[in-house]
């Protein structure tokens, strides 16, 4: 009886397989913003990193979040850092801004090799 089971699959005719309406060829899947060069340069990446930080630390920003100062942790962060940024002078801001314009073209430069 198993042979039989085995052979009713088999005898079934190719009509029955069904057709597609068309047909894809290759050009249809060839993305076409790789296949242009753009002029565009990039000159900011975001992408998500980690930060190792002790719990102290955690629960302040924590509690930065739960007080007001800022929606979550890394808003905090970011405010903590708008902050001190703040009670710097003049030239310490200039500095401050050159060092983060040189690790910002870095992360350019090394995003973009990939």
């Amino acid at each position: 009886m198993a042979n039989s089971l085995i052979r009713s699959n088999r005898n079934n005719t190719e009509s029955s397989i069904p057709k597609p309406e068309k047909q894809a060829k290759a050009s249809d899947f060839v993305n076409p913003a790789k296949d242009k060069p753009t002029n565009k340069e990039i000159s900011s990446v975001t992408f998500n990193t980690n930060l190792k930080i002790s719990n102290h630390t955690r629960n302040k920003l924590q509690a930065m979040s739960m007080i007001g100062y800022a929606e979550n942790q890394r808003l905090s962060v970011e405010t903590a850092i708008h902050s001190f940024y703040e009670q710097l002078s003049i030239n310490e801001q200039k500095e401050f801004d050159l060092q983060v314009s040189t690790l910002e073209s870095r992360d350019v430069k090394m995003k973009s090799k990939k």
